[in-house]
């Protein structure tokens, strides 16, 4: 128990900024957090699971609920929280640790892709992404613009590259959040039933096991479309975290 506290305090030292803005947090988080420093650790994490269901949440809170869900051998709810965490403010050694634990409990779904990590990112910073790329085809447009006025001439790829940097941002605003970032969510039940189609009806393509991490393609009602061991297969939303 005590080895994976030090572990976990390891990773709390990395993150300076859940100290940076700590006079900023809610009433409720500051009690908590002097129950967690004085190892109460289950009275602390009611108070930071409540305020985590108002939304109220921290990136402390939200590792410190890791913490001690791990330590109190409820992986699969450490693993939430840290996936939470990481999609929210994406970090190599969130994941690792993230992986630490799947791994050790044989769960699938926990691969790091430089993909995924540029993912998070554009999630988390989409407008800035966006407007930057707005701002530099501005830019570029003036130049042809400015090019046509006092060279008079414009070379013949810059109206087409100027229509392709337009069709880009009209794909990045309508389809990057689904493209570079796809929802994800873990299996919080043994067994949970993966049917080949929306319907209590359908035929049963195989059972998942808890606390695997799947990514979501579609929500449907009480149905979510989710690829699983490569498979596309419904699941019944209730035995998914994240949704």
């Amino acid at each position: 128990m005590q080895n994976i506290f030090k572990k976990l305090f390891i990773i709390f030292s990395t993150f300076y900024f859940t100290t940076l803005f700590a006079s900023q947090y809610p009433q409720q988080i500051k009690e908590a957090d002097m129950l967690f420093s004085t190892k109460k650790y289950q009275e602390s994490y009611q108070i930071y699971y409540n305020s985590f269901k108002n939304g109220i949440i921290t990136p402390q809170s939200l590792l410190k609920m890791a913490f001690i869900k791990e330590g109190v051998g409820e992986p699969v709810k450490a693993l939430f929280f840290l996936n939470y965490f990481y999609e929210t403010y994406p970090d190599k050694k969130i994941f690792n640790k993230m992986k630490e634990i799947a791994d050790k409990e044989q769960f699938k779904g926990y691969v790091y892709s430089d993909l995924e990590f540029f993912a998070n990112v554009y999630r988390n910073y989409q407008f800035e992404i966006i407007l930057g790329i707005l701002a530099f085809v501005f830019l570029y447009f003036l130049a042809v613009v400015l090019n046509k006025i006092f060279i008079k001439g414009i070379s013949n790829t810059s109206p087409f590259l100027f229509i392709l940097f337009l069709i880009f941002i009209y794909y990045i605003v309508n389809f990057g959040e689904k493209f570079f970032n796809p929802e994800k969510a873990i299996i919080i039940k043994e067994k949970a039933l993966l049917m080949q189609s929306p319907s209590a009806g359908a035929n049963l393509i195989g059972t998942a096991t808890k606390g695997n991490r799947v990514v979501i393609s579609q929500k449907m009602d009480i149905w979510v479309e989710i690829v699983y061991d490569n498979k596309k297969c419904y699941i019944r939303n209730e035995n998914l975290y994240g949704i």
